[in-house]
């Protein structure tokens, strides 16, 4: 069984058989032992040999993770400097920024926020990459920029999507994840559609590189804490970038003369995008459960990122819900009744897990009265009348909210052990460093012990005291500019 993260309520309040026995067979359900977390490792790493040695085709997009690479063979030194904006589209919201790299590992930055609507997200992706434009137009007019006013502005855009990447700043949309389902995109290359947009608009900004968030954490990690292996997101989506031998991507041909003379040049190393949330489509390891099948089902890509569903923001909530509501249905809680909200597709917020957790600890501020802070969440964010909620149900939506959670952690480490394993790091002696970004790494409670935990079962304690986990916290915009820089220092290399 997975270590027991055994709510402290548990001990407070006495619960029936029924909902004892209730909780019981849910825990078994979404129960990940160490050898499932090893057989899924294995499955993981299969799956990166898979994409690193072959372009994924039609027939086989959806069998492996495409392992992408990204064209960035030059790690930030912390010594960087210059003025640049970054663009980082990847959710509910665009953000335009404007950093400015001090050199000394050291950044400043000015962003503004704006909404992407549900109809930018399902119209045509014209409109989306004029409204993008005019963002950018918006931000340079109100909040204007401390770079040269007669220069052309350097722009990374941070795109968190899966992309067929054949240059820096050139990349053609393989699918759209995360709710967006834009029309006319597919195929197209949106760092080519991004500049379209700028130049009809007459904007003075270059697109000067295409960024996966992954490969953008890594980089603002690298520049403000040195040697970084991999760079993650834990948020709404999930998904990683890593630092690889450039003689493993052999999709990537080269002859043995290019090879050397890469390392001479000390290229011999490039980021790769891994796009981990489409692990296992498959399903030849993950553990599905009925409640996951059923998101899966009436989600918008049903049989896709099949991890990104079971550890993802977008998704825990989701999962949480549908097994909430198998326990009001079998008469366990709320004496049978829902309501509007948990009815509702996505009517649990992943936060709201985050909150009943958060109420369990003994270090929360409701540790006083756990039970009237979970109640009160209960009653006005999942609408239950306050008569229908008895203190065992407090405890079970809660334990039930942990049970999700605590297995979404353990498929996070699996992720990091595969990278891990990978680049041989199991077995060198050497500091590891992660830079995750995201809420559930920022926000959601124990997410670092979990994940600790079960990276020590998989790897043991010699290896996992070596890791170190870092919030990188802004980083795909911040690393969005430092890929401009980078692109920007190429071109005037390439001049001379």
């Amino acid at each position: 069984m997975s270590p027991p993260y055994l709510l402290p309520l548990n001990n407070t309040v006495e619960l029936p058989e029924k909902t004892r026995a209730a909780l019981d067979s849910i825990e078994q359900q979404f129960d990940l032992p160490t050898k499932k977390l090893e057989e899924i490792v294995e499955q993981m790493l299969w799956e990166f040999g898979k994409g690193l040695s072959e372009q994924p085709t039609k027939e086989t997009k959806d069998t492996f993770m495409p392992m992408i690479p990204t064209y960035l063979q030059h790690i930030p030194s912390g010594k960087e400097t210059g003025t640049f904006l970054a663009l980082d589209l990847g959710g509910t919201n665009l953000r335009v920024c404007e950093v400015t790299l001090l050199g000394d590992s050291k950044w400043t930055m000015r962003q503004q926020k704006y909404k992407v609507s549900q109809a930018l997200k399902m119209g045509e992706v014209a409109a989306l990459f004029d409204y993008i434009a005019n963002s950018v137009d918006q931000f340079l007019t109100e909040i204007g920029t401390t770079g040269d006013p007669n220069e052309k502005l350097y722009l990374g855009f941070t795109f968190s999507f899966p992309v067929a990447q054949t240059a820096l700043a050139k990349g053609t949309l393989i699918n759209w994840t995360k709710g967006f389902e834009c029309k006319n995109a597919v195929g197209k290359d949106v760092a080519q559609l991004l500049q379209d947009a700028l130049d009809r608009k007459h904007i003075h900004v270059k697109c000067s590189a295409l960024v996966n968030d992954t490969a953008g954490t890594l980089m603002a990690a690298a520049y403000e804490r040195g040697d970084c292996l991999c760079g993650g997101i834990f948020g709404t989506g999930t998904n990683g970038a890593y630092v690889e031998d450039v003689a493993k991507i052999t999709k990537e041909s080269k002859t043995k003369e290019e090879l050397e003379q890469a390392k001479k040049d000390g290229l011999d190393k490039m980021v790769v995008n891994t796009e981990w949330g489409a692990f296992d489509n498959e399903r030849v390891v993950m553990p599905f459960t009925i409640f996951d099948s059923r998101v899966d089902r009436i989600s918008i890509n049903p049989r896709k990122q099949a991890f990104e569903k079971m550890i993802s923001g977008m998704y825990l909530g989701e999962v949480t819900r549908n097994v909430v509501l198998h326990l009001v249905d079998a008469q366990v809680i709320f004496k049978g009744f829902s309501s509007k909200s948990l009815n509702a597709h996505y009517g649990l917020d992943t936060a709201i897990m985050s909150a009943l957790e958060a109420f369990s600890l003994p270090n929360s501020d409701s540790a006083a009265d756990p039970i009237a802070s979970i109640r009160k969440c209960i009653t006005k964010d999942l609408g239950i009348a306050d008569e229908l909620v008895s203190d065992a149900d407090c405890v079970a939506v809660a334990r039930v909210s942990e049970i999700v959670g605590t297995r979404g952690c353990r498929l996070s480490a699996c992720a990091l052990a595969a990278t891990i394993k990978q680049t041989g790091n199991d077995k060198s002696d050497k500091e590891v460093k992660f830079g995750l970004d995201g809420s559930l790494v920022e926000f959601y409670p124990r997410f670092d012990q979990r994940v600790k935990d079960a990276l020590r079962e998989l790897l043991g304690e010699d290896v996992v005291k070596r890791v170190v986990i870092d919030l990188a916290k802004d980083g795909s915009g911040v690393g969005a500019a430092l890929c401009a820089q980078a692109a920007m220092a190429m071109e005037a290399k390439a001049k001379h």
